[in-house]
């Protein structure tokens, strides 16, 4: 009976124990499962952290492409302002030049009515001198008169001839200074007419520097008026079918109109739209010898958005560009000379973007602008001929 006890016991502490065991293995193998499920977590998560910092690093690469492309935009306006700056201290040097000339003209001609003064005042001197020279003259005459009476009547003939002699030796004393006088006056009046002659030929000369000035910026200012008729003229043409810059005189024309997405081909259906527009811009440029005499030149811009790289959309709007060049060469073969003297084009990629509110205008960038520039050489040779007194 104590063996059966015991034996129950033994077999009762064996199934206690495999109990215990088959729940510490259980326990076990339930944390395996809980460290693989979170080792998957993990590895999910380090995945997505990992795509994250993938695209972040592709924006971080975008904004610096803008940022070097705005340095770039940043460079090219300060260019432009030292060329601005630049013009402004020539212009300011020539109208210092212009000022100090007639500021010494001026002066020259202060200093020639001052000797002029001082002419006139020697010559009334002289003929003071000349009155009283004179009168001397006519006083010694009546002496000798005397002396020659008082001669005759208490000398004899020898004393009396002797008188004569000496009267006549002053008489003619007295006629060469009164000749020498008068040949100093001659020479005063001469020296007056000279100066006077000398004034006058200043005042001409002041006068026609003041007429050649006013001249010169009358034309200047007709040049700068070029612009804004041939503006005036192209918008009474174009009316209100398309807008045209009135400050610069350009045009745009919309890329999603003219071509397809990411093509340079022309549509089909643009054609008759695009020639009714352009022909009427060109006719006013190139059809008017009096513009043209101005005219620097014509250029057809391509403009895209900021989607794709820089040298992609460089090669596109510049294939654009030539596109439209191509299309307005082909109208009529009288006008090639004119069209390859004055018509240029090229592709700006997304170097001149269009903003609205801050943020990109996408479609508004997509386009193509036809602008011209007036040359400045006549103006500037207008004020070098001037400066040199070539008038």
């Amino acid at each position: 009976m104590r063996f059966k006890r015991s034996a129950s016991s033994d077999q009762n502490f064996w199934v206690a124990y495999a109990d215990l065991m088959a729940g510490l293995l259980f326990v076990f193998i339930l944390l395996i499962g809980a460290i693989v499920v979170k080792y998957v977590f993990m590895q999910g998560d380090l995945r997505a952290i990992k795509t994250d910092l993938n695209e972040q690093k592709r924006i971080l690469q975008l904004s610096e492409e803008e940022l070097a492309q705005k340095k770039r935009d940043v460079a090219s306006v300060t260019d432009q302002l030292i060329a601005t700056r630049a013009q402004n201290v020539e212009l300011s040097f020539t109208k210092a030049q212009l000022e100090k000339a007639l500021r010494d003209l001026r002066t020259q001609a202060d200093t020639t009515e001052v000797s002029l003064a001082a002419a006139r005042a020697l010559l009334a001197e002289q003929g003071e001198k000349l009155e009283k020279a004179r009168e001397g003259l006519v006083l010694s005459v009546q002496e000798v008169a005397a002396l020659k009476l008082l001669l005759l009547e208490e000398a004899q003939a020898k004393e009396e001839a002797q008188a004569k002699e000496e009267a006549q030796e002053a008489l003619h004393v007295s006629r060469e200074e009164a000749v020498k006088l008068t040949n100093m006056i001659a020479l005063k009046e001469g020296e007056l007419a000279l100066l006077a002659k000398t004034l006058l030929d200043k005042t001409l000369a002041h006068q026609k520097l003041v007429e050649d000035l006013d001249l010169t910026k009358a034309r200047i200012k007709n040049l700068t008026g070029i612009r804004i008729a041939v503006i005036a003229e192209l918008k009474e043409k174009l009316g209100d079918s398309i807008d045209v810059d009135a400050a610069s005189g350009a045009i745009r024309l919309p890329a999603s109109v003219l071509f397809d997405v990411g093509s340079h081909t022309l549509k089909p259906e643009a054609v008759e739209t695009l020639k009714a527009t352009l022909l009427p811009y060109f006719e006013v440029l190139l059809g008017d010898e009096k513009v043209r005499e101005h005219l620097d030149r014509v250029i057809i811009e391509g403009h895209t958005d900021s989607d794709g790289s820089y040298m992609y959309n460089l090669d596109l709007s510049q294939k654009r560009a030539l596109s439209v060049m191509a299309f307005i060469y082909g109208w009529k073969e009288s006008d090639a000379a004119l069209l390859q003297k004055y018509v240029s084009a090229s592709g700006r990629s997304y170097s001149d973007l269009i903003f609205s509110d801050g943020v990109e205008n996408k479609e508004a960038s997509r386009r193509i602008e036809i602008k011209f520039s007036i040359s400045n050489k006549q103006a500037m040779g207008e004020i070098e001929t001037f400066l040199k007194g070539e008038y």
